[in-house]
């Protein structure tokens, strides 16, 4: 397998020296074990929200893996990182697919897998960093993992402080054994929803007439699957709920699910498509403090708390419907639909790119691209609904008098 391996490693440029040097000391260990090491990185640098970063590294591996044909994505996850995942995803409610991840394997739509054979070792962080003591074996520490500001980080610093004490020397290994019995509940549902002829597909309606009277996991596990595989990952629970309850009395439901509508109709489970509005090109005011109905956008000013700033650095606060954004007061807002050849330097990007194209990558449907209203300042773009906010008006911690854009557009929750 030697031949074969490369390391990706991806510079965040969130932490100043010390990602460079992370950066460098990967290139050097690689260089050492004789293992090629391509390094890609963030152009902008500082902070960014964790669903910002993380989506950068996802593209970049994800053209790497377009450049290079290599399919299978090998990372260190270990047993803590099942238990910080399962307790976090436990506290919102998961069904068995949320609690099983993150897998030993996992295979994706587009082909690829990926694997974590340190889970499958049944190696802990400390177990790991003993070995590599151990064996004289160096590594880097990312320290703003101790700092309490990502909600992953306070559990994971809530179990150091009495984990072992209250569940036991191994509970590490409880954790993992539990999520891969999610992960064979959840196949056990597909299999039985299979022989009741419930079968889910990509860009197919779903017949689901035979999920009537059963139980609500196992209509939950088709959804949550249908929905997937439409492009709709990690749902709230309580927006999937009014659906499986009609699925279980046969009723008919219309309902909004991250931005789409989904319906159960005559025994089918589907999105619906919706004639949307085109808002044109006609630039509008925008006024602070007033509802806007022909764009669905309300303008107003808005205390940033230490508590609500961790919300958004956390992605808590999706910008699907509301975003924050460091505007001075009195500067002229306006709106308008989107023109060809808008471009648009969002919260976390490398820089500037084609509106269009953030929409595609988006996964933002066709009908609904014109549909969306067009924020400005000065004539620049400051936010559209379903994309991070700008990346020049970015807020950098708790601020008084933050602007704070929200849409109400249709079929968003």
């Amino acid at each position: 397998m030697r031949p074969r391996l490369v390391a990706w490693h991806f510079n965040h440029r969130a932490r100043g020296d010390a990602s460079a040097e992370d950066a460098a000391f990967c290139v050097a260990f690689c260089q050492a074990l004789g293992v090629p090491c391509v390094v890609g990185e963030r152009t902008t640098t500082g902070w960014a929200a964790e669903h910002v970063l993380r989506e950068a590294r996802q593209a970049f591996f994800a053209e790497q893996r377009a450049i290079s044909g290599i399919q299978v994505l090998v990372t260190a996850h270990h047993l803590d990182d099942v238990v910080e995942s399962m307790l976090w995803r436990l506290a919102r409610g998961a069904g068995p697919v949320g609690l099983a991840a993150p897998r030993e394997v996992q295979a994706f739509r587009d082909g690829h897998v990926h694997w974590r054979p340190l889970i499958t070792a049944g190696l802990t962080k400390a177990a790991l960093q003993a070995e590599l003591l151990r064996a004289g074996i160096p590594w880097r520490e990312d320290l703003t993992n101790a700092q309490p500001v990502a909600s992953r980080n306070r559990v994971r610093a809530w179990l150091s402080q009495g984990g072992v004490d209250a569940l036991g020397e191994h509970y590490q290994a409880g954790f993992a054994r539990a999520a891969r019995l999610q992960d064979d509940y959840h196949k056990a549902l597909m299999a039985w929803a299979e022989t009741l002829g419930v079968q889910p597909r990509e860009s197919e309606a779903c017949q689901v007439a035979a999920l009537g009277g059963k139980p609500a996991t196992l209509i939950y596990a088709v959804l949550v699957q249908f929905l997937q595989l439409q492009g709709l990952n990690e749902p709230s629970v309580t927006s999937l709920m009014p659906l499986v309850e009609a699925m279980h009395l046969g009723r008919e439901l219309r309902a909004s699910v991250q931005g789409r509508l989904v319906e159960v109709h005559q025994g089918q489970l589907r999105l619906c498509r919706l004639e949307w509005p085109k808002l044109g090109p006609v630039l509008r005011t925008l006024k602070e403090n007033e509802d806007c109905p022909e764009s669905g956008l309300r303008a107003e000013r808005s205390d940033v708390s230490p508590e609500l700033w961790a919300d958004l650095s956390l992605g808590d606060i999706p910008p699907q419907q509301e975003v924050y954004l460091k505007v001075p007061p009195g500067m002229p807002l306006t709106w308008r639909g989107r023109q060809e050849g808008d471009r648009f330097h969002a919260l976390g990007a490398p820089g500037s790119a084609l509106l269009a194209d953030m929409l595609i990558n988006r996964k933002i449907p066709v009908e609904q691209r014109d549909a969306l209203p067009v924020v400005l300042a000065q004539d620049q773009i400051l936010w559209v609904p379903g994309l991070p906010p700008a990346d020049a008006f970015k807020l950098k911690g708790p601020t008084s008098g933050a602007l704070r854009l929200t849409w109400r557009g249709p079929c968003l929750n």
